[in-house]
């Protein structure tokens, strides 16, 4: 059986994790996944998002500046920061190229859509504090200005299975520490979320189309996050088969050749065609 060396990538999170005694980890270490990753993405279909990108982080997540993760740690990271180091495993396991299949909002034609993960805006904000502090205008009887955090993992777990309006207040009253000493009025629930949005880092593409059947143009936002969970699962019939090739000539165990990343099961796959291809 191989030997069991990960390949890992180093890469600079947007954000990083501000912590209190003032340090930011922001040099993130990641080993691709395995196959032991992809067959729980398999298994975990139904799994809401934010979920997944927990379990993933947690696996493959190697270091954090001199910081060995676990799940509270990875559940800490800014939202921006995990969509951001889920596209690095998605370059890692698939490569930079990504190629969907989107319906036209105007006549439903299906349309392709060909893009690399370098067209991918990345806004870098890096934190200086856990915790930030805001002046409402028009309240000049607030002695004291609201406190708050950015939205994290936890957050997104939180409210993962509410419904879009009540998760947004639900993740907002989960990041205001301290409102001032008077409640947020309508208004300032608004103002308050895009300040957040201004300090927070951001990973957000909105793709400019134009429909090739009837010439409507339109922008759609992509989610590069749950398009790669997507592209994994309907891809679960190659590693059952892959396990199978391996497992029947080489005969080692599942376990070891869920071990294997994807690359090194297809590296031997492509020995072992060519082995058997008749001369």
């Amino acid at each position: 059986m191989p030997g069991d060396l990960l390949s890992e990538d180093v890469c600079i999170l947007p954000g990083g994790l501000a912590l209190d005694d003032g340090r930011c980890l922001s040099r993130a270490e990641l080993r691709p996944l395995t196959g032991r990753e992809e067959e729980w993405l398999a298994w975990h279909a139904a799994a809401p998002s934010a979920f997944v990108v927990t379990k993933l982080l947690c696996a493959c997540l190697a270091r954090l500046e001199d910081v060995k993760p676990d799940p509270e740690l990875v559940r800490q990271l800014l939202v921006g920061d995990r969509d951001f180091l889920i596209l690095q495993l998605r370059q890692m396991t698939l490569g930079e190229g990504f190629a969907a299949v989107l319906p036209c909002p105007a006549c439903s034609a299906r349309m392709d859509v060909d893009f690399l993960a370098r067209d991918v805006p990345v806004e870098r904000r890096p934190q200086r504090a856990a915790v930030y502090t805001w002046h409402p205008e028009g309240r000049a009887e607030r002695e004291l200005p609201v406190r708050f955090r950015l939205p994290n993992g936890a957050d997104q777990e939180a409210v993962a299975e509410m419904p879009l309006a009540e998760a947004v207040k639900a993740l907002l009253a989960r990041c205001l520490i301290d409102d001032g000493g008077a409640p947020l009025a309508n208004g300032e629930h608004t103002a308050l979320i895009a300040e957040m949005d201004r300090l927070a880092p951001q990973l957000e593409l909105d793709l400019d189309l134009t429909c090739p059947e009837c010439g409507h143009s339109f922008v759609t936002p992509f989610d590069t996050t749950t398009f790669f969970f997507s592209e994994m699962r309907l891809q679960t019939h190659h590693l059952l088969r892959e396990v199978h090739h391996l497992a029947f000539y080489y005969h080692w165990s599942e376990a070891e050749i869920l071990g294997l990343r994807r690359d090194q099961r297809r590296a031997y796959l492509a020995l072992l065609n060519e082995a058997l291809r008749p001369d």
